[in-house]
């Protein structure tokens, strides 16, 4: 399964993919906001999400996918529908980051959009939550911008990297949109 927008496309990563992506999450900018990547992020690390990620392509209706630029095929970061619900809640959650070279470009914001989109219209998803480290605004930015609102805060249960037990909670769902768009 693939994914295109006008810059972007969302892919299984390849094997080839292991050393941009040791890079890219293995810097601290990067992970310092995700709990739930290891840090520092090594080869083994690397490896095992690969072929977790190639195993889930594998199933036809994939839920992770590697943001690469749709003009090199260059990885750039991830994002899937799988993430991380923040305190064990059955409902799907987003989860994303994006290499620390590419921030700033709306590369996050053109792929979150995206798979929402993916997982609402494909996927048959009711609803997606997401939650951020209560610090990283421009993440908090980003859910907003991408149709996303903030419902409340959730208490964690594991902290973020920076020790916090709260965390906003953001969702969007199919009955807040209406009926979607036909393409």
């Amino acid at each position: 399964m693939i994914i295109e927008t006008g810059r972007l496309r969302l892919r299984s990563f390849h094997d080839s993919d292991l050393v941009d992506l040791v890079a890219l999450a293995g810097n601290w900018r990067v992970a310092r906001w995700l709990a739930t990547m290891p840090h520092p992020y090594t080869e083994a690390d690397g490896r095992e999400w690969i072929a977790r990620v190639q195993q889930d392509h594998a199933t036809g209706r994939p839920r992770r996918f590697a943001i690469a630029l749709k003009e090199s095929d260059h990885l750039i970061g991830g994002v899937g529908l799988d993430g991380s619900t923040g305190d064990d809640s059955s409902e799907p959650a987003l989860g994303y980051w994006m290499g620390q070279p590419h921030l700033g470009h709306g590369y996050a914001r053109e792929a979150v959009a995206s798979v929402i989109d993916y997982g609402l219209r494909t996927l048959g998803m009711e609803t997606i939550r997401a939650y951020t480290d209560p610090s990283n605004l421009a993440s908090q930015k980003i859910l907003l911008r991408c149709g996303l609102n903030k419902v409340g805060e959730i208490i964690l249960t594991t902290p973020t990297r920076h020790g916090g037990r709260r965390a906003p909670l953001f969702r969007i769902s199919v009955r807040r949109l209406g009926k979607l768009p036909e393409e």
